[in-house]
């Protein structure tokens, strides 16, 4: 739970109050789906039902599951969870269009009328995905997606931003941007090419889903630290990364379309994700965040 003020919250509480915001301003009830994966399955479904849906109705709510891959060791070799059991993980964000098909979550769009889906991380607090202006910018420039940015404000932040690659809408991963790269502004103008960071809130069309759930994404290798049973079936918990991850991620997807919607976003009320604890994406700041955030719109 978050020490969040006026009293402490979970991040689901967070996410299903702002959609519950929503719903009451519009007169509507939106469909959630909640991606999970196959060790939390079963217990964030039960931690719903304890908490009473978060006053959300049950019915509106669908879990679904992602797939998993092996993890490697840095010798290219499998790792063991337990004797004769390989250890995987989940295999990123990217692999929802496919877990969704899977699970008939797309089937079920279509047949509420579902016509546009909103992609969003849990780990941030400040998360608005459902916004009507975004919806709105994406429709009335014929666009099939669109993303929220936030402005990069150092050069060389580790920070994916957006760019364009062969003409196509696309992702520049942070180990590829120089600093010079990152300090071009387009000819004539105090407008950066480089800075605008992928903040994981994403939308697309029905269709657009309908083109890319088939397709097979390319795959991220993350360095990570994972506990692993060793050839003599003793647990070995290492100290550093010991071994490869492989995602799928949401915005490789869009390199299948001629262009997107980018909306730039102030990180102060839409950006506080929660990444690790001694980064600059900690719990402290996001609470931080979120109560200045909560005290802001609050106060008289």
């Amino acid at each position: 739970m978050l020490n969040l003020k006026p009293i402490k919250k979970s991040l689901f509480q967070i996410i299903a109050e702002n959609i519950i915001e929503t719903n009451n301003k519009y007169n509507v009830i939106i469909p959630w789906y909640i991606m999970t994966s196959e060790e939390n399955h079963n217990q964030t479904i039960a931690f719903f039902a304890i908490n009473n849906f978060f006053g959300y109705p049950k019915e509106k709510i669908k879990f679904f599951k992602q797939s998993k891959l092996p993890l490697i060791n840095t010798e290219g070799k499998l790792i063991l969870q337990e004797p004769y059991l390989i250890k995987e993980a989940s295999n990123g964000n990217g692999n929802v269009f496919k877990s969704m098909e899977k699970a008939n979550i797309i089937e079920d769009m279509h047949n509420l009328g579902i016509k546009w889906i909103c992609f969003g991380g849990i780990d941030n607090v400040l998360l608005k995905n459902v916004d009507p202006l975004l919806l709105g910018l994406t429709i009335c420039n014929n666009m099939e997606i669109g993303s929220k940015s936030i402005f990069k404000n150092e050069p060389l932040e580790k920070t994916a931003v957006y760019c364009k690659k062969n003409d196509k809408p696309a992702i520049l991963d942070y180990d590829d941007i120089s600093l010079e790269l990152s300090e071009s502004k387009i000819s004539g103008t105090d407008t950066y090419l480089y800075r605008e960071a992928n903040m994981l809130s994403h939308i697309m069309s029905i269709d657009a889903i309908e083109k890319v759930k088939n397709i097979e994404l390319k795959y991220h290798r993350a360095y990570k630290k994972n506990a692993f049973v060793n050839s003599e079936g003793v647990k070995q918990v290492p100290d550093k990364p010991n071994t490869f991850k492989f995602e799928n991620f949401i915005f490789d997807a869009f390199s299948y379309f001629d262009d997107m919607l980018l909306l730039r976003v102030d990180e102060n009320e839409e950006f506080a994700p929660i990444k690790d604890f001694t980064g600059i994406y900690n719990p402290d700041t996001a609470i931080e965040k979120y109560n200045n955030f909560y005290f802001k719109r609050t106060k008289f």
